[in-house]
């Protein structure tokens, strides 16, 4: 069909126009300062402009990386039951600082976090009870959740 373009021709966003979607996609969830400049570069806006509304955002409080590490930390061990070494790769991709890094990782509780290391394990024993290598492939399923090494073989 050589009448119909695949791709839509973009229409460019005025500044005001560009804050206000930035507004919105900061608000939505907590989004750290790797995910602003990433949005804010795919919505075409030209660097002065994107600098302009990166420190609008960042001065009115829309994003916090302190306020984000402690949400992503939490969150995946709650929900996603990832341990530390995980979180901590996963929030050194987002460029968060090591200061903020340790303090998110602190945050997560040692008794939950043992009881959820005990709770996984117990897990994975059932699954691969009837296995002869029910040993290698739960302290493998564990590690790639982002458990210590030294945690995952005591308790095992």
């Amino acid at each position: 069909m050589a009448f119909y373009s695949a791709k839509r021709p973009e229409k460019t966003l005025t500044p005001d126009a560009a804050l206000a979607r930035m507004e919105h996609f900061c608000a939505y969830r907590e989004r750290c300062p790797k995910e602003v400049r990433q949005k804010l570069k795919e919505l075409g806006i030209s660097a002065a402009d994107a600098e302009q509304i990166f420190e609008v955002l960042r001065d009115d409080g829309f994003f916090n990386e302190e306020r984000f590490a402690l949400a992503y930390a939490g969150g995946k061990f709650r929900i996603n039951h990832w341990g530390r070494v995980r979180i901590r790769q996963e929030l050194r991709m987002r460029d968060i600082a090591p200061d903020l890094i340790q303090k998110a990782l602190e945050s997560i509780d040692e008794a939950a976090y043992l009881g959820l290391l005990q709770q996984l394990l117990e897990k994975k024993r059932i699954q691969y009870k009837n296995d002869g290598q029910m040993r290698e492939k739960t302290a493998a399923s564990l590690l790639r959740s982002g458990f210590e090494q030294e945690l995952v073989f005591k308790y095992l």
